[in-house]
């Protein structure tokens, strides 16, 4: 929220002025409240060079109620409308702001606050910050206290608002899990958060909310555009969290973007670290992930495939040429437990056997007398904390008829 924003300012003014509303005249005391905003907004940005501002919202305990709306929208048309202005004013949704300007609500001792602060989208540093004063009546409770026809939300924004595919949040990369986490919101059903890495080496980028939320997160080459998506996930993680792991190569342009899964609104946190490994994902049977992508393999013979997230889920075929007994494996490597799970199918996708922990340290271990013919594997695993995994998968012959 924006009241935990760090107390770093370019410079600071204030509008140290009480607004005595009237029962009958509200709106009139506002209008000249955000009147004088907007010159001193204006005159401060006389100083400087041109620079693209976006309004955003006026948070009132947690919510956007009437009051909100309106303070919104009367700054913009007053700053649209300042004589000789020496700024661009765009749209709130539109990309490439070098300012925000946004506040929050609260009420102390029988007035209520409005403050106002602009914010850099480059450094998120505050450039400004003011703020005016109202003494707490009646109808100045009511435009608090309604839902802003309907508009009113149960989450704020968070700081890093307004970010867009145009102006995607710079997230820094950390050596490993440990790192910095990015505490963020969704807001809204239509909201959505964008974060830019800039790998500046090869190697495995592992990016994953955290929290109570039920989170998706889509990956993207930032170079080409949001309908190329390279990777996305929705339950990778824990709890619902979206993981999403992907090979880099160094000097890229990446974004993610995160969502709630079917509109859910909330609190989450996200982090970008490498996984110190050495190009475990993708590997070279990468691709498997369903019955009509099923990798071969021959019988005698070993696979290593890598689970890069506890859904990843890999499809091996096989083919028996003679009838016998049959043992199908799939054990962990450099790793003490690792709960793997096997499904057989024939090559009419008909469901013949299972098995869970029949090997040892919970690996699988099923062993099936079989029919010539094709047949399918689908391997997985049921580790809910799984930090990408390498194992194998081997099929071998115990007798022939």
């Amino acid at each position: 929220m924006i009241k935990h924003l760090p107390l770093f300012f370019c410079f600071f003014f204030i509008l140290p002025v009480l607004y005595g509303q009237s029962s009958g005249a509200p709106l009139e005391e506002l209008d000249n409240a955000v009147k004088g905003t907007a010159l001193d907004i204006g005159n401060r940005l006389s100083a400087g060079p041109v620079q693209k501002i976006v309004i955003g919202q006026w948070l009132y305990r947690n919510g956007v109620p009437s009051f909100s709306l309106y303070w919104a929208s009367q700054l913009t048309e007053e700053l649209t409308n300042l004589p000789g202005r020496s700024f661009t004013l765009l749209p709130s949704d539109s990309p490439g702001a070098d300012l925000v300007i946004s506040g929050e609500i609260i009420e102390v001792a029988g007035i209520v606050r409005v403050y106002t602060r602009i914010l850099r989208t480059g450094d998120r540093a505050i450039a400004a910050g003011l703020h005016s004063d109202f003494i707490r009546t009646e109808n100045l409770i009511q435009m608090l206290s309604d839902g802003g026809s309907g508009i009113s939300v149960s989450v704020p924004w968070d700081f890093y608002e307004t970010d867009s595919w145009g102006n995607p949040l710079t997230v820094e990369i950390a050596a490993g899990e440990d790192g910095p986490l990015i505490n963020r919101t969704i807001h809204s059903s239509g909201d959505r958060d964008y974060f830019l890495l800039l790998p500046d080496k090869d190697g495995v980028l592992r990016m994953e909310t955290t929290g109570d939320m039920d989170t998706v997160m889509e990956f993207f080459d930032a170079n080409a555009n949001a309908e190329a998506i390279l990777e996305e996930d929705d339950d990778g993680g824990a709890n619902g969290n979206a993981r999403i792991r992907y090979q880099v190569a160094a000097g890229g342009r990446y974004i993610a973007q995160v969502r709630g899964y079917s509109d859910e609104t909330g609190v989450y946190g996200f982090r970008a670290f490498f996984t110190g490994q050495s190009s475990v994902f993708p590997d070279e049977y990468e691709g498997d992930d369903d019955f009509s992508s099923a990798k071969t393999i021959t019988i005698g013979t070993s696979q290593q495939h890598n689970f890069h997230s506890n859904d990843d889920v890999d499809w091996v075929k096989f083919e028996v040429n003679q009838a016998g007994r049959y043992t199908i494996r799939a054990r962990g490597i450099n790793t003490a437990r690792l709960d793997t799970f096997i499904n057989l199918y024939d090559s009419n996708q008909d469901w013949i056997d299972e098995d869970d922990d029949g090997g040892e340290s919970l690996d699988s271990r099923l062993a099936v007398n079989l029919p010539s013919g094709s047949y399918y594997l689908e391997v997985g695993c049921l580790d809910d904390e799984l930090d990408e995994a390498a194992y194998t998968i081997t099929v071998q012959t115990d007798g022939l008829d």
